[in-house]
């Protein structure tokens, strides 16, 4: 970028505290084009379901992100906003990224979600100007992404539907592969990974304050022996028999030390439980597990070790498109859903200001929610650098 400034742009959105730094490139365009003339129709037929995705995508997130802002306030929940940085623990039940996981991560979500823009572009015939590589900028600049430049005018000159096609082919191929990495990390890694393992026994190693174990007396420290009367001897045994468990159902435990009765319960409110919206109601019970004793089996060290960095990667790669692809689909600002928002309304209203006033106040809302969800890593940010600043002078 410094050596080429001639190729840099500045995307101003709040600057100086959000803005992203462009590096203008051809990488991709002619695979864009061959693809867009040798595949048409299939483009053309995903393009009109990412656009239904799209608009069903943006009332599910505006409705989980209202949700989880009202949840943080009164009712203590985590925020249903948290940002994706290495090493840093954000969300309660989600582990840490490592620095590798995060760049591959972000780079797959980035060239996806950018090479479907301009995939849908030069299927209607506009201009991609350049596509690149990119660093967004939150006061500091420090997230790789990816980007394509359609021209402006001649995308503006398309019908509404073939900009809304343009629009929500990102998010929509981020949700794709999204569905694509959880079915590889479900029903290949995770079965691969465990066949590598052993472990012998189970121990309950954290119950959680106030859930139905812990009101049942179950203590940290104590052997399960059975489940419903039936002997579990690892943690796959013990999460299989649980995997029915709706609200309100019965368990029977037996430990090392006596038999409990529990009567699951709703599971807590987090942001993590509103995001996995697929999955059902399954009850709640409050107890967290460990192996007694747990390593790979012999000889199956090195390809357990691999395919254990191998999931945790396939894992953020479904995490990061899913996350990224919903909360580009907000109906604010500069996202991609606020420009779909803006035709939207454009189609309804047939008057350019009233649009506008509409779509002003729509992205205007959205944001608050975004920047009440993430006052407490800000608040974090802020005196980390302020810290900094004193240490300095």
């Amino acid at each position: 970028m410094f050596l080429n400034k001639q190729r840099v742009k500045v995307e101003k959105i709040l600057f100086p505290v959000v803005y992203m730094v462009l590096y203008r490139t051809k990488l991709g365009l002619v695979l864009m084009d061959r693809l867009a003339k040798k595949h048409s129709k299939i483009i053309g037929t995903l393009s009109i379901l990412g656009v239904i995705a799209g608009f069903i995508g943006m009332i599910v997130i505006i409705i989980l992100l209202a949700n989880g802002v009202y949840e943080f306030l009164f009712d203590g929940a985590p925020p249903p906003v948290a940002p994706l940085f290495p090493g840093i623990k954000t969300v309660p039940g989600v582990p840490v990224i490592s620095f590798f996981h995060w760049i591959i991560a972000i780079f797959i979500l980035a060239v996806v979600h950018e090479f479907s823009h301009g995939l849908v572009a030069r299927l209607h015939g506009v201009n991609v100007k350049s596509s690149g590589f990119a660093i967004f900028s939150f006061i500091f600049p420090v997230i790789p992404a990816a980007f394509v430049e359609p021209d402006e005018k001649e995308l503006a000159s398309k019908k509404n539907r073939e900009q809304l096609e343009v629009l929500a082919a990102g998010s929509f191929s981020n949700m794709i592969t999204a569905g694509v990495f959880l079915l590889i990390f479900s029903f290949i890694l995770t079965p691969a990974f465990g066949s590598t393992t052993y472990s012998e026994g189970i121990l309950i190693v954290n119950v959680q304050e106030g859930s139905p174990a812990n009101l049942s007396g179950v203590n940290v420290g104590e052997e399960v022996l059975k489940v419903n009367n039936v002997e579990v001897e690892n943690v796959n045994d013990f999460y299989t028999s649980l995997n029915a468990l709706n609200p309100g159902d019965k368990v029977e435990l037996a430990t090392n030390v006596t038999l409990y009765s529990i009567i699951a319960a709703e599971p807590p409110k987090s942001a993590v439980n509103k995001v996995m919206f697929w999955k059902k109601n399954n009850g709640h019970h409050g107890i967290n597990i460990s192996p007694i004793e747990s390593g790979f089996k012999d000889g199956f060290e090195f390809i357990g070790k691999v395919l254990l960095w191998l999931t945790v990667l396939v894992f953020w790669v479904f995490a990061a498109n899913l996350g990224v692809g919903l909360f580009n689909l907000l109906p604010m600002g500069p996202l991609d859903g606020g420009k779909m928002f803006y035709l939207l309304c454009l189609s309804l209203f047939k008057n350019e200001s009233q649009a506008k006033k509409i779509w002003v106040v729509v992205s205007l809302f959205c944001l608050a929610l975004i920047f009440i969800s993430l006052a407490p890593f800000l608040w974090k940010l802020l005196n980390y650098i302020f810290g900094i600043f004193v240490g300095l002078f």
